[in-house]
């Protein structure tokens, strides 16, 4: 065997492996490491709406403001360094019915982190909303998507889902406007679909977000699901039974504080 034969057939499994674990731990639809939901039924016409990275002045607010017009619901992953910067943000969004999701305290790419750097980050997280909503998240979104050994185990005692995504209008990207966010949103839309969005950038300082773009954004693309057919409904909807009567019983519960000027 030549030397370059006996390169190749070392190389060959170290690079498949490579693709595997890239596979497992960041494209959203992977199951490897553990359950996620990355879409709903597919038989009837709905869809979920979901943001990360908040909250954030002024879009949360503004993106609340359009939730409200249309009356749709929406799921929040928050950052917990931002619930703790902008805590009436998620107090108006859980008061308005939406869902409230654990986006880990300071947004950090899950690649090599420890079980116990992992558990840190979403208990911060869980404590932060609980204490500023009145109960903590049942679902759990990993920053960038990125699961790694040791997060599924964290979910799993902590009664966690998560939920990863099956659409988005990849408006991170900057060169994109509100309308060119719209049509890739919609583009491969389908019932089922899990949306993703952004009302913030990360836990970054005040002044350095940009989310201008996802507002604008957030009309045509409700108008445009709508227009085919889709209805938009809460994340409990699509979620295991037991954690959908948690959320349930979470924010009748937040409601009936609300009613009470709790």
């Amino acid at each position: 065997m030549t030397p370059a034969a006996v390169a190749g057939s070392v190389l060959a499994p170290i690079a498949a492996g490579g693709a595997l674990l890239y596979y497992a731990c960041s494209v959203p639809a992977s199951q490897m490491l553990g359950p996620a939901l990355v879409r709903g039924p597919a038989g009837g016409r709905n869809v979920v709406l979901t943001f990360d990275d908040g909250p954030a002045e002024p879009f949360t607010g503004q993106i609340l403001d359009i939730l409200r017009r249309y009356q749709v619901p929406a799921t929040f992953f928050c950052c917990g360094k931002n619930v703790a910067r902008l805590p009436d943000l998620v107090r108006r969004a859980q008061a308005e019915g939406h869902t409230l999701g654990n986006h880990t305290w300071s947004h950090p790419l899950l690649y090599f982190k420890s079980r116990r750097t992992i558990e840190d980050e979403i208990d911060r997280t869980q404590e932060i909303i609980e204490r500023v909503a009145g109960h903590a998240p049942r679902v759990f979104r990993p920053p960038y998507g990125v699961r790694w050994f040791g997060l599924f185990p964290a979910l799993g005692a902590r009664n966690l889902t998560d939920v990863q995504w099956s659409d988005t209008g990849y408006d991170w990207k900057a060169r994109l406007d509100g309308a060119a966010i719209a049509r890739r949103a919609l583009g491969k839309l389908r019932p089922g679909a899990v949306i993703l969005l952004h009302d913030g950038r990360e836990p970054r300082e005040p002044g350095k977000v940009d989310a201008s773009t996802t507002v604008a954004a957030l009309p045509a693309i409700i108008d445009g699901a709508r227009r085919a057919g889709l209805e938009f409904v809460p994340m409990e909807s699509f979620l295991p039974d037991i954690n959908a009567r948690e959320i349930n019983r979470d924010r009748q519960g937040n409601q009936a504080r609300t009613r009470s000027g709790w």
